[in-house]
């Protein structure tokens, strides 16, 4: 990013930096997703994307091949390209994904697959259904629910 000198504006060199550090992060984010913290081997690699909303499940939900029970906590996020690779790598390989999208170019990833699609053409989603399905995701989670990114 190029540099311009400017004025000093009263504001700490510290608070310049992360409005400058933050800008430069939104402007390569150049997708939403969604992406359960229970279904990271590393849940706290959210804590490195833009959050833009978060919804804790009402009530327990199967989170394993063990049976476990537990909340899920979902993030609606931005991130680059990159992130998704990051997010992919530390998934869990049971029934989990996590799905991506900008205008009509969705990915949905699972630990052992990725997915491109058109978003708008229901019928591209078959092969990224199918996979979930032969995992045992119920159909009724295999929406891939895609929320309106609200600044």
């Amino acid at each position: 990013m190029k540099q311009h000198a400017s004025k000093p504006s009263g504001r700490s060199t510290a608070h310049a930096l992360d409005r400058t550090e933050f800008r430069a992060t939104h402007e390569e984010s150049g997708f939403d997703g969604c992406v359960i913290g229970e279904s990271l081997q590393d849940p706290t690699i959210v804590n490195r994307l833009k959050v833009w909303r978060a919804w804790i499940s009402p009530h327990e939900v199967l989170s394993d091949d063990q049976g476990t029970m537990s909340l899920w906590h979902i993030y609606w996020v931005s991130c680059r390209t990159a992130d998704i690779e990051r997010i992919q790598a530390t998934l869990k390989p049971w029934r989990w994904y996590a799905h991506f999208w900008r205008g009509d170019d969705m990915i949905v990833i699972y630990h052992d697959a990725r997915f491109q699609m058109d978003r708008s053409d229901r019928s591209s989603w078959r092969p990224a259904i199918e996979h979930g399905r032969r995992k045992g995701i119920p159909d009724e989670q295999l929406d891939f629910l895609m929320l309106p990114h609200e600044a």
